[in-house]
């Protein structure tokens, strides 16, 4: 005995829907990628504030995206913003790989715009000392640099190496004959150790939200397919 089974009718159906699939899956990918991307870049930024002290907002918004446009190379891509004035990235960079840290802007400023006496190397960097005011991050503030400019210029600060006795070069001020620290100058360039891994932080976006993101662009794009 045997049994003869049609399945015409159910194979036409599944051919047609498979063509379907195919047509539109590079434009549902494209746009699976393009979504997970944002999420991603959204990680990233939520994860500075877990690997940095208190990071400002300047930190917490450095990752951007560049959609991908092509349906035939999809690649998106979540980088730190490293344009001119804005450079992020090149603050991140050591707290991914560790090494060595660049000069912060307050110690640029104190190098190039406070005169000193010639004893503080043109490459130092500063230490702030407890009488320096900082914001809630950590940072030197803008009022602080101000009035020390303004006050080296006045004779109310002295930059450079108090005469006499053992104290080191740096940022002084002058107060009822006494000299008060505010900033000692160092040639010791400052390390940082890497604990910003963006690596995971950014797989593991991706493995939690690519499967849904790639079902929900691809049931839109055969809904609206033409």
């Amino acid at each position: 005995m045997q049994i003869n089974l049609t399945v015409d009718q159910g194979l036409s159906k599944a051919i047609t829907w498979t063509k379907a699939v195919e047509k539109q899956l590079p434009f549902a990918t494209k746009n699976a990628v393009n979504e997970v991307a944002f999420k991603a870049r959204t990680s990233l930024n939520l994860g500075t504030k877990g690997a940095f002290h208190v990071p400002v907002r300047f930190t917490q918004t450095a990752f951007f995206v560049q959609k991908a446009k092509d349906k035939r190379n999809v690649i998106a891509f979540v980088f730190a913003q490293d344009q001119d004035g804005r450079d992020r990235a090149r603050y991140l960079r050591f707290g991914v790989k560790g090494g060595s840290r660049p000069r912060k802007g307050f110690e640029l400023h104190l190098l190039n715009k406070v005169l000193n006496d010639g004893t503080i190397p043109a490459g130092a960097y500063f230490i702030p000392t407890s009488l320096v005011k900082t914001n809630a991050a950590g940072n030197v503030t803008t009022a602080t640099l101000r009035k020390i400019t303004a006050g080296v210029d006045k004779g109310q600060f002295f930059a450079g190496t108090p005469r006499g006795g053992r104290r080191s070069p740096g940022i002084y001020r002058r107060s009822r004959e006494q000299l008060f620290p505010y900033f000692i100058a160092t040639t010791d360039q400052p390390d940082y150790k890497a604990r910003f891994d963006i690596e995971s932080i950014g797989t593991k976006a991706i493995q939690r939200n690519f499967a849904k993101d790639f079902n929900e662009a691809l049931r839109f794009a055969l809904r609206t397919a033409r």
